[in-house]
């Protein structure tokens, strides 16, 4: 596959460490009196939930192939946003007693892995709801604010190579073949076909920046009452690539809710333009890049079953709705 995480994190299974051990990290490390913990999905780390001082927070273990300065980068941006930015609902990071931002652990299974602890944000994850307009909406708004409290960021691992990040998608054309279906194969190849030969040229001529590359489904969180974002979590796809693609993932991870394709682009694009107003060429190649996500994700979920049959129905969770959400894309004139 290449890159970083065709033989990293993705790869490497997630680190291992019983409840018990997990809340003596808390405690020992970041000074947390854990009053409860309970552990959280994850593709890659491992994660729990915890009560402590009345509050709740995350604590992250990372993969134990995750780069320290990947985790940095993740840690400073957060800094950043809440300086640009103090009313996102994005994590506040907790230091170690000794001031640290991660502290380094040894797993049940002998590896080493950095550890950090978040604060939690309420709310309910977007993909159990279905959005409406003015959901829709506000997800567009609270994306563009994302994407101005991150401008003028950087860091040194903002270049690091990442198997979702979307610039490279026509890599995947190599691993079209571990797609089984071979109507879903085609549909993902004519895709990242297109990409290469119609945005690929153009990428280099449009405004890039450091983006959260991953405000999905899975990744927003809603106070359905209020039809409001209450938060955006994972900051681990992030990387320095154009502002157009954070848009385009986005896009791409609504339509998988079956709604229309252009009622929901309208409302979500309504709302970003309030804050940040897209330019004609980034609006040119944002049919094009949706379907490329889309096609990315088919792709990558059948190499990951391959690699990985034991999670084969927590991977493989969303092929239907990806490549239903492909064939309407499909009947689109990009125009």
């Amino acid at each position: 596959m290449g890159g970083r995480e065709g033989a990293g994190v993705l790869d490497v299974k997630p680190p291992q460490l019983a409840d018990e051990a997990a809340a003596r990290v808390a405690s020992e490390q970041f000074g947390l009196a854990v009053e409860d913990l309970a552990p959280l999905e994850s593709e890659r780390d491992l994660n729990f939930r915890l009560r402590a001082g009345g509050r709740e927070w995350v604590l992250k273990i990372a993969n134990p192939a995750e780069p320290p300065e990947v985790l940095d980068f993740q840690l400073r941006a957060l800094a950043h946003i809440a300086a640009r930015d103090p009313e996102l609902p994005v994590p506040r990071a907790l230091t170690t007693r000794s001031g640290e931002s991660t502290a380094q652990i040894l797993g049940s299974d002998g590896r080493r892995s950095r550890v950090r602890v978040l604060s939690f944000l309420p709310g309910t994850l977007l993909s159990g709801v279905e959005p409406g307009p003015e959901l829709l909406r506000n997800v567009g708004v609270t994306l563009a604010r994302l994407g101005r409290a991150l401008r003028g960021f950087f860091h040194p691992a903002a270049g690091h190579e990442l198997l979702w990040d979307l610039k490279l998608a026509a890599r995947l054309l190599e691993r079209g073949g571990e797609i089984a279906d071979p109507a879903r194969r085609e549909l993902a190849e004519r895709w990242l076909r297109r990409f290469e030969t119609r945005v690929l040229p153009a990428l280099p001529g449009l405004r890039a920046q450091v983006i959260h590359n991953d405000v999905s489904r899975h990744n927003t969180l809603i106070d359905p009452q209020h039809q409001r974002v209450s938060g955006i979590i994972d900051f681990g796809d992030m990387l320095h690539a154009p502002l157009i693609n954070d848009v385009a993932v986005t896009l791409a991870e609504t339509l998988l809710a079956g709604n229309d394709p252009i009622a929901t682009a309208r409302a979500l694009l309504g709302g970003y333009c309030e804050v940040e107003p897209l330019q004609p060429e980034e609006l040119t190649l944002l049919c094009e890049l949706v379907g490329a996500r889309l096609a990315m994700g088919l792709v990558i979920s059948a190499w990951r079953v391959g690699q990985h049959p034991e999670n084969a129905e927590y991977i493989s969770g969303d092929d239907a709705a990806l490549e239903r959400a492909l064939g309407r894309l499909n009947e689109i004139e990009p125009e």
